[in-house]
């Protein structure tokens, strides 16, 4: 059986975010970090497993090469650090993306405007914001939209906080949630 598995944020090769994640990332050494990333991330995913990077997978070129040890079919969706040509994750991933919409998800690198979510979309797995999550003000719980068009549309109170889903490494002991994770979460809220 072939799972899927959603994980975002490894920064491989960034220095400073040891120090910005320091209780995330107890480490002492770039490489340490590399290795107990790279073994937590094997442990759950398996080689024909489908894994979707929510973005910021690495700094500087070569360490994008950490993803020859990673097991899976990669999938990244391009965060704001993700900044080299195309070609250059493609050798490790098998497609790149801005957005992805899966099940009734909004997959994206930072958090999307809850406007995006509606009625249409449930959840908005997310990445970027490390070991912080979204935390909306009490104005965005019921929302008045109008479209350039003048159509006005009423989103009900039920896109909040609980409508984001953070899957950065931070979230999860640097290791990727599991399909099932998100699905129950979906059933939330229905």
């Amino acid at each position: 059986m072939i799972d899927v598995w959603f994980t975002s944020d490894h920064h491989f090769g960034h220095k400073n975010i040891l120090e910005y994640e320091k209780e995330a990332r107890p480490f002492s050494t770039l490489k340490e970090m590399h290795e107990v990333m790279i073994d937590r991330w094997n442990k759950v995913v398996k080689p024909k497993d489908i894994i979707y990077h929510l973005g910021d997978f690495a700094f500087g070129k070569h360490n994008i090469e950490h993803a020859k040890r990673l097991n899976g079919t990669k999938r990244l969706i391009m965060g704001n650090h993700d900044t080299y040509p195309a070609e250059v994750y493609l050798n490790h991933f098998h497609k790149l993306y801005g957005t992805v919409f899966y099940e009734r998800c909004v997959l994206s690198h930072v958090p999307v405007h809850p406007s995006v979510l509606g009625s249409r979309w449930l959840l908005n797995l997310h990445g970027h914001l490390h070991s912080r999550k979204v935390m909306l003000p009490d104005p965005f719980t019921t929302q008045v939209w109008t479209n350039p068009e003048g159509i006005t549309s009423i989103f009900p109170d039920r896109v909040g906080d609980k409508n984001y889903f953070n899957v950065s490494v931070e979230q999860n002991n640097l290791t990727p949630f599991h399909r099932d994770v998100i699905m129950d979460m979906m059933k939330e809220l229905k």
